[in-house]
């Protein structure tokens, strides 16, 4: 991902090469039909040349029959796509149901002068579909990359390139595309790359930004052999007393310490019954003395 101009074609091209894996530009392929005046490109050619996005289902439905080609079963590199939100989400769907789930998405960052200056300079190959910028990265010559039989580049400039395009295309990317960064972002995918210098420094801040990823679509580590845990033997139950001779032992502690405060209390109860006992013939007498000092006064 990146603004017009960023590099993402060149060093998706730089990619297909390091990974042996297609690029799939949505640009190139809706230029193609356009080239052979199918009716999509008919539909696409009016909306490009003013520099608007074609509708997400189309470029839904070109994704979706590019991936399925065989040369995409080992992976691919999208260029340039997703360019809105719907976009984003409506490829994350898609990418499910084929079972191919997005392992990073890269930002390449650029000055709005040096995008200026790059999307001025660009220039496209009829042949093989190349980019080159005549500033940057013009073509070699003879050219040994280009289709078989053709010793040189067919170069010419494509009209969203020219510079009365320019901002306008600038301002739709701010407008559409700034807020798919903040939905990769969130899906922990977006690493950013500065893309201003060599061809070949950037290359390598792109080799090392996907070395750091932690990549969706990787099968999980073989789980480690669990170690074997130590069991520990129970210790042995102590033996319990039965909760009926339990009872028994302390009815008998209970009896054993009442004994010496039974026999301190026997003597003073003896006695209590003694004295009551005594007292009627206590009275008895009491009386009989009574009696006998009466008749003694009256003789």
């Amino acid at each position: 991902m990146g603004a017009p101009g960023s590099g993402k074609g060149t060093q998706a091209q730089r990619l297909v090469s390091q990974f042996g894996i297609p690029q799939i530009s949505t640009g190139d392929i809706l230029r193609k039909h356009r080239k052979d005046g199918t009716e999509l490109g008919k539909r696409a050619d009016a909306i490009m040349a003013k520099g608007l996005l074609v509708d997400d289902a189309t470029m839904l439905d070109i994704i979706r029959d590019r991936v399925a080609q065989p040369d995409a079963r080992q992976g691919f590199i999208l260029d340039g796509f997703p360019r809105t939100q719907p976009q984003a989400e409506g490829l994350s769907t898609l990418m499910r149901e084929l079972g191919t789930p997005i392992d990073s998405v890269v930002l390449f960052d650029v000055g709005v002068e040096e995008l200026v200056r790059r999307i001025s300079g660009r220039r496209t190959c009829s042949l093989c579909n190349k980019v080159f910028n005549i500033y940057s990265a013009p073509p070699a010559s003879p050219a040994t990359d280009c289709v078989a039989g053709s010793s040189e580049h067919q170069l010419f400039q494509r009209k969203d390139d020219e510079e009365a395009t320019v901002t306008e295309r600038l301002r739709v990317y701010e407008q559409n595309t700034r807020p798919v960064l903040s939905y990769y972002s969130d899906a922990g995918l977006l690493r950013t790359v500065s893309a201003e210098g060599s061809l070949e420094q950037i290359t390598q801040r792109v080799l090392a930004a996907l070395k750091d990823e932690a990549p969706v679509s990787a099968k999980p580590a073989a789980a480690r052999p669990a170690r074997a845990k130590a069991v520990r033997k129970p210790a042995p139950k102590r033996r319990k007393a039965p909760a009926k001779k339990k009872a028994v032992a302390r009815k008998v502690v209970r009896r054993k310490a009442a004994k010496p405060a039974r026999k301190a209390a026997r003597p003073a109860a003896a006695k209590r019954r003694a004295t009551r006992k005594a007292r009627p013939a206590v009275r008895k007498v009491a009386r009989k003395t009574r009696r006998v000092r009466r008749k003694s006064k009256r003789g």
